[in-house]
């Protein structure tokens, strides 16, 4: 696994790569990711690091919505039906965790969907800071309600 971090408006970012696909995009903060693993080798020069780095700095500098960076979940298949239905999400657009149960077939499954969106392993790329909870309030976030709170401002602009 090759690995980059780099400063950005949310505080330190680690991307990570199989070689082939993006697979791990953490903030610094980020509860479940709290060392960079010993086996992961830093490469600021892959070629998946370099394009995810650019991407990620055009979109906090307003410039990108969407990203075209290949990606590769490591999940249960409901997590991975979860953060693709997240990809769905314009940008500037928000849903509760209930619709997005919803959106997937599992009506009842609102706490599960809200477990799957919190083990997100690529923040921003799938944009799990644009789930809200059913009280319009913003929920939790991985790195903080703060860093969520400069996620969706970024996009409203």
């Amino acid at each position: 696994m090759n690995y980059d971090s780099f400063n950005s408006p949310i505080g330190l970012i680690t991307i990570a790569t199989d070689g082939q696909h993006l697979t791990h995009l953490h903030i610094e903060g980020d509860r479940y990711f709290t060392a960079i693993p010993v086996d992961w080798e830093n490469d600021t020069k892959h070629p998946i690091l370099k394009k995810a780095r650019k991407e990620l700095l055009e979109y906090f500098d307003g410039k990108r919505n969407a990203f075209d960076i290949p990606v590769q979940f490591s999940g249960t298949p409901f997590q991975t039906l979860v953060w693709h239905e997240l990809q769905k999400i314009p940008s500037g657009q928000s849903i509760t965790y209930k619709q997005l149960a919803e959106k997937i077939g599992k009506p009842k499954a609102v706490r599960a969907v809200g477990t799957a969106v919190g083990r997100n392993p690529m923040c921003i790329i799938i944009p799990c800071h644009r789930v809200r909870a059913s009280d319009g309030s913003y929920g939790g976030y991985v790195a903080g309600l703060e860093c969520k709170q400069k996620l969706l401002s970024i996009e409203a602009h």
